[in-house]
């Protein structure tokens, strides 16, 4: 009796000792993962920010256009050409001013000198250029102003400058982090906070955080002195800081505008409630496994008792488990059979433990159409790439409550190459979240298609990846739409958009990239099977250009106007005729540039006589 007793204290001892090491590296692990989300999200917003300003210049840049021939020394010429140009963006105003910096604005009114504000000397020295500090106009209102320079025949003459309410930044902070716990802010380098997310763990009471953290004495002077090197060079880093009882960590990122940082925060607090979480359940695991083992000791003496003993033990195992819907899988490859490990209810609407290969269907028939391709990917990895060790993909899985959610499919091959064995997890929120950031950096906000960057950066990436590839590029220019505006009014010209970007849909598939670069105008990367010939390819061109012509026809009805839009194309070949983004979008433009010259209404695909005559942005 004696003996059983000190066997059962040291192991105890032994088994407390073993979980507070485990407990301390899962909090260093928790901390570490949660900075790095921090660091990640922090770049994100960032990555946000200057698709939107590029966005924004890049109309600008568009208005530009009109001023190509303007005599800018010729007030009435000038005046003329402003009111005559369309608003674009999410620009509150547009306005024009020559070298002198006496602006005219689109409405024929002045909002005085600029000579001497930061925006517009940067575009005197031809940059596109962002204001620097926040000013209010007429109406009291916080804005931005952003500027780009006009050319005439290499010369600057004057800027285009619009005026970007600060309230068109605040929806990029409006995704919440760590559940709600989180907090992002845009700031200066002098700590100034320009933009946040405006939720209950705001980081400070006042609009300098710098200021507050020293006035707080969160901060030592050693420590504040590292961020402000930090801001001057224009690197990353993290504080971790107290607030009264309140502890906090703290990621800042350099945006690559003017002197204006991204700063990521999450309070210490609920990280450790995160690791307290682990650390509970993790004993409550190690109490069960006690309690197991327990059992499985009284249970040599009491061998009546065995089966009902151990199916307890499996059903608090399998409980844990159907918590967080995964399971382990083990594939053997020379009996092509599955087994299962954990409760695979919620998939199969039973507990299934083995499929035999001639049953795989119940598997394929879960997968979302859009990820049918992990099959392949998955044979190729058992029978092709013997090599490889490791496989993972996350794909959507029909559950029995008929909703789909993102699962992660973890392999490794064993030792001896004959299984494979692994776990499905469940990362439903984790991707939903990555997603809705990355569709607010791709998407043009009006249309719902991918934004000139993102379309540059899609085909860029496709072409690299897929030498095989053949493909058209569409540049399509809704005609009369200015009048839509001019005549009918914005809301209507904004439906008139979404209108067209809806037919574009139809027109052409989901494996295709589809966008708003700019105002009225629209671009498509059309994919072609590499097999087919140049009769074919041709006769996919032509056809989808036509319905192009056709579903983009119409007229739209104001109370005193009806305007009649049509639509102007002019289509490029990959790789026949250009291998680059940039090329294709040359060539597509001259030959729009061609349509328009002919009376509109009509497509055209480019062809060698017609030069690289047009008004791309890349000519």
């Amino acid at each position: 009796m004696k003996l059983r007793i000190l066997i059962s204290a040291a192991l105890l001892a032994v088994v407390a000792g073993a979980f507070m090491l485990y407990v301390r590296i899962t909090n260093l692990v928790v901390y570490d993962t949660a900075t790095k989300y921090l660091q990640e999200t922090a770049q994100l917003y960032a990555g946000t920010f200057k698709v939107k300003f590029a966005d924004q210049l890049y109309m600008l840049e568009s208005q530009a256009r009109y001023f190509l021939d303007v005599d800018m020394t010729d007030y009435a010429a000038v005046k003329q050409t402003i009111l005559s140009t369309k608003g674009v963006g999410e620009f509150k105003r547009i306005s024009v001013a020559p070298t002198s910096g006496m602006t005219i604005n689109s409405d024929g009114h002045s909002s005085g000198n600029i000579l001497l504000r930061d925006f517009f000397k940067g575009a005197m020295r031809g940059e596109q250029s962002v204001s620097s500090s926040v000013s209010f106009d007429e109406d009291g209102e916080a804005v931005l102003s952003l500027a780009v320079p006009i050319f005439q025949k290499g010369m600057i003459v004057g800027a285009i400058i619009g005026t970007l309410p600060y309230t068109a930044l605040d929806e990029i902070f409006s995704v919440d982090t760590f559940n709600g716990n989180g907090y992002a802010f845009l700031a200066g380098s002098s700590g100034k906070i320009l933009v946040d997310s405006k939720n209950e763990n705001s980081l400070c009471t006042g609009d300098n955080w710098l200021d507050f953290l020293v006035e707080q004495n969160a901060l030592s002077a050693p420590a504040l002195s590292d961020i402000q090197r930090d801001i001057l060079l224009s690197k990353n880093g993290m504080i971790r800081y107290r607030i009264g009882k309140e502890r906090r960590v703290l990621v800042y990122v350099p945006l690559g505008i003017n002197d204006w940082y991204v700063l990521s925060a999450a309070t210490a607090d609920y990280i450790e409630t995160q690791q307290q979480r682990i650390a509970f359940n993790t004993l409550l695991v190690i109490l069960i496994i006690l309690t197991a083992f327990a059992l499985c000791v009284r249970l040599i003496f009491v061998l009546s008792k065995r089966n009902a003993s151990i199916e307890k033990a499996n059903e608090l195992f399998l409980s844990t488990n159907e918590s967080a819907q995964s399971f382990l899988f083990e594939f053997s490859i020379a009996e092509r059979s599955i087994t299962f490990t954990g409760n695979t209810d919620f998939i199969f609407g039973e507990d299934v433990h083995s499929l035999p290969q001639e049953q795989f269907s119940r598997i394929e028939r879960r997968l979302h159409k859009a990820d049918f391709a992990f099959f392949n990917e998955m044979r190729m990895f058992i029978y092709r790439h013997t090599e490889q060790k490791e496989f993972t993909k996350e794909i959507r899985i029909l559950r029995t409550d008929n909703s789909y959610a993102w699962f992660r499919i973890s392999a490794n091959r064993s030792e001896d190459g004959k299984t494979i064995v692994g776990k499905v997890t469940n990362v439903n929120e984790q991707v939903i979240r990555e997603l809705e950031l990355k569709e607010k950096a791709e998407t043009d906000l009006l249309s719902g298609l991918l934004n000139k960057v993102s379309l540059e950066n899609h085909v860029t990436e496709r072409i690299k990846k897929n030498d095989m590839l053949m493909g058209a590029f569409y540049i399509i220019d809704l005609d009369n739409f200015k009048q839509v505006n001019d005549r009918i009014g914005h809301s209507m010209g904004d439906m008139a958009i979404c209108d067209a970007s809806a037919k574009l849909k139809l027109v052409f598939s989901e494996r295709d990239y589809i966008a708003r670069i700019g105002g009225d105008e629209f671009c498509v990367f059309l994919q072609l099977r590499s097999n087919m010939l140049p009769n074919q390819i041709t006769a996919v061109i032509t056809e989808k250009a036509r319905s192009l012509c056709a579903i983009l026809e119409e007229d739209y009805n104001g109370e005193h106007a009806v305007v009649h839009v049509t639509a102007s194309i002019g289509v490029s070949l990959y790789p026949q005729q250009a291998q680059t983004y940039k090329e294709l979008f040359k060539k597509a433009d001259a030959a729009l540039y061609q349509v328009k010259r002919h009376g509109k209404n009509d497509f055209a695909i480019y062809e060698d006589h017609m030069g690289d005559e047009g008004e791309s942005v890349y000519a």
